[in-house]
């Protein structure tokens, strides 16, 4: 069997004793209520210097609507936007942002380079993260096989394949060359963000390209290109993760605290109104410069919802060997870089050890605090 599929088969059995550690502590900036689910049904009125981001595209609307609403009150209402998880992780040096969202990929490489913790789940990559190929390229012709996958290793090799790294996008590359017994030697990886990508390759460039919604619905309605693989089809599981940065966890607990009870408070209501969330999903991208038609709006809402309290319940459950499910799904990722080269073993093995996600917010969520 296949490394790739080994890794998916075996990611609940990786024990990782201290990984789904997190500092206990008490929030006292809120008096709540809680449901039945554990959620809060006051809305905290502290205004918290604490800084959001995001990325522009559905898992960043949660951010937007909860400051939005005022269900979240901070300082900088800004949600500040990144082209994606690589040069979201180099602003924390700076301070740029304290809390936000990102891809897998963002939060493997933020994890290493930056101790950034993972405190929930959102909408994820998975049903919207595939490759393509123009209609005269080899690829196109060939008969797919069981795992949806164009071409064999031999049709692959040498290939041109723009891609943004350390992404969603890349995670399905790695995946893909791995299902076929290849690396990235053996392709040209040109590494530039998902919109530019789509733009030079319908411009001609390349022969492969790397894209997440909403360009792969663009190019379902605008182009004739053709699907040659897909994360979906490869058995890879992508979660979009709400993330927050070592000093604000130490600094401000509470602060991030109030921020992941008003995004999952919004993600529970965008959840509940697709309708009226796609008409927000196209307005939001409007406002990012992103083309996006209404049909690919309710596409995209459709194939990504945000996830549920209670699997953000589930995944951050803390089990009796020290481990949890969403740290299982993002070491997953984290033996993809070390296999590819993009982390070491040191790496790998500490995070391993430490973990990528932080349970402590998510436990005082559901205990109702």
């Amino acid at each position: 069997m296949k490394r790739l599929v080994a890794l998916l088969l075996t990611a609940t059995m990786i024990v990782s004793l201290t990984a789904c550690g997190g500092e206990t502590k008490e929030s006292e900036a809120t008096d709540t209520t809680a449901t039945e689910q554990g959620e809060s049904s006051d809305v905290d009125d502290t205004v918290y210097d604490i800084k959001v981001s995001g990325h522009p595209y559905i898992h960043a609307l949660p951010s937007v609507y909860a400051i939005e609403q005022g269900y979240f009150k901070c300082e900088d209402t800004t949600v500040d936007m990144y082209a994606g998880g690589p040069v979201q992780n180099e602003a924390i040096a700076s301070g740029a942002w304290d809390v936000g969202t990102t891809g897998t990929g963002g939060i493997v490489l933020g994890a290493v380079g930056y101790n950034l913790k993972a405190i929930g789940f959102t909408a994820p990559d998975e049903n919207t993260v595939d490759l393509w190929v123009r209609p005269d390229s080899p690829l196109a012709k060939c008969t797919p096989d069981e795992m949806g996958v164009y071409g064999t290793a031999e049709d692959w090799k040498g290939l041109t394949v723009l891609c943004a790294t350390g992404t969603s996008c890349h995670m399905l590359l790695i995946g893909l060359l791995e299902h076929l017994g290849l690396t990235e030697d053996d392709i040209n990886l040109i590494d530039t963000s998902v919109a530019d990508s789509y733009a030079a390759f319908k411009a001609g460039t390349g022969d492969v390209v790397a894209l997440w919604s909403p360009f792969g619905f663009q190019a379902e309605e605008d182009t004739d290109w053709v699907k040659v693989a897909n994360a979906v089809g490869l058995g890879i599981n992508q979660p979009c993760v709400i993330v927050a940065t070592e000093d604000a966890i130490k600094k401000d607990w509470d602060g991030v605290y109030a921020y992941l009870k008003a995004y999952l408070k919004a993600a529970t209501e965008l959840n509940a109104d697709p309708e009226g969330t796609a008409q927000m999903l196209y307005d939001f991208e409007e406002e990012q410069g992103i083309s996006l038609s209404e049909t690919a709006a309710v596409k995209e809402v459709e194939n990504r919802p945000f996830a549920s309290i209670e699997r953000n319940e589930e995944l951050f459950t803390v089990r009796d060997d020290g481990g949890c499910e969403a740290n299982d799904i993002l070491l997953v990722f984290a033996e993809f870089f070390e296999g590819q080269g993009k982390i070491s073993q040191d790496d790998l093995n500490n995070l391993r050890e430490n973990g990528m996600v932080d349970t402590s917010f998510m436990e005082a969520y559901m205990s109702g605090k």
